[in-house]
């Protein structure tokens, strides 16, 4: 046996025996030896719990939270003075101011959200003289008004009032002095309002005299003879509803020659049917006697246009 085998036993005998003297000790004491090896905490952590919410409740989290942007979204554009529309692009007016336009729209410091043009529409057209208009909105605060007017034809005198009157035959406020403008004096004198529609046919037939007869600016109206003007020598012609004053103007000419010819003053001359024309002749005046007119009116059926 070698030297260091020796070492060895010897230790090996000598650390053993001093272990069992330590146990024999302990016990003896009542001490308990705990052996027992340290190691790091590491708690166990689960994804579950969390998936199990997620599902039971996710989907009404996710609503919750859209419609609290919604509701914020909606306060910020309709409190957000950027819009707001304080003004408005407005064209074709003529007569009729654009602040007038404006204000009865209803659209001032509105929310561009807010704004109906379909209702914006109906407001403009209250107004007399407009005779359509359109709207149209876009972000962030522009609006447009485009609107067309009635075009005043002609002037029509009633009742010391004086109003426009447009093509379509429209009773219109009138929004200005215009010269030169053909009149028609109501005799009839009939109150009217704005809106109120006359006979379009009374219309064209006052232009279309005029455009026959340019020295004629002032036609006068009654419901019960239509439109009625006079000749140079003041004999008064009834000319009706104002349809066919072409051929009731030939019809005149032919038949004043005629009367001037047979040295005929009429108290008046009808053409409300120029195919059968009518005239009464004036009362013949002798001197020492009174006034007699008993002349009945007369069909000249012998003139045709």
């Amino acid at each position: 046996m070698s030297v260091s085998e020796i070492g060895d036993n010897v230790s090996q005998l000598m650390f053993g025996a001093n272990k069992r003297r330590r146990r024999r000790s302990e016990m003896r004491l009542g001490v308990q030896r705990i052996n027992y090896q340290t190691t790091s905490a590491r708690p166990a952590l689960s994804i579950t719990p969390l998936l199990k919410f997620w599902q039971m409740r996710g989907a009404r989290l996710v609503g919750i939270f859209i419609l609290a942007l919604l509701g914020w979204c909606l306060y910020a554009l309709f409190s957000t003075t950027l819009f707001f529309v304080y003004g408005a692009d407005i064209s074709g007016n003529v007569a009729v101011s654009s602040r007038e336009i404006y204000a009865i729209s209803g659209i001032d410091s509105q929310s561009i959200f807010w704004i109906g043009p379909d209702k914006a529409v109906e407001r403009i057209l209250t107004l007399p003289n407009i005779k359509s208009a359109s709207v149209s909105v876009a972000l962030p605060a522009r609006v447009s008004i485009t609107v067309v007017e009635r075009r005043p034809e002609l002037l029509w005198e009633t009742d010391e009032m004086v109003w426009w009157v447009d093509q379509e035959g429209t009773i219109v406020p009138p929004k200005g002095n215009i010269e030169g403008m053909l009149r028609i004096i109501d005799d009839d004198r009939k109150p009217l309002e704005a809106g109120y529609q006359i006979d379009p046919t009374i219309i064209q037939g006052a232009q279309t005299l005029q455009i026959l007869a340019p020295e004629v600016s002032v036609i006068r109206y009654s419901r019960s003879h239509g439109l009625n003007v006079a000749t140079p020598d003041g004999w008064p012609v009834y000319l009706g509803d104002g349809s066919q004053i072409k051929a009731k103007l030939v019809v005149l000419t032919r038949l004043l020659t005629d009367l001037k010819e047979r040295n005929i003053t009429p108290a008046y001359i009808d053409l409300g049917d120029p195919l059968r024309p009518v005239y009464r002749p004036n009362a013949i005046i002798q001197i020492g006697e009174p006034v007699k007119n008993n002349a009945q009116p007369t069909a000249v059926p012998s003139i045709r246009p």
